[in-house]
């Protein structure tokens, strides 16, 4: 598989995943802490999606600077 595939992929998969982290797991909806019962660890759910997000903007900068090196 084409290593520019491979990248968006994982792009595509960290964004998907923050942005899940940041919406699905919060008060109203059934997978939050409150459901659960994990009430104490609510900041793990809001620092990993901005690690995700982060991640995935580093891929992108990544791609975008070995394909600046390649062509030049």
């Amino acid at each position: 598989m084409n290593s520019r595939v491979m990248y968006w992929a994982g792009i595509v998969l960290l964004v998907v995943l923050g942005i899940c982290f940041l919406l699905f797991y919060k008060d109203p909806f059934p997978a939050n802490h409150e459901a659960i019962g994990l009430g104490a660890l609510h900041i793990v759910h809001d620092i990993t999606p901005v690690i995700l997000l982060a991640g995935a903007g580093f891929l992108v900068w990544k791609m975008r600077r070995t394909r600046a090196t390649a062509t030049t």
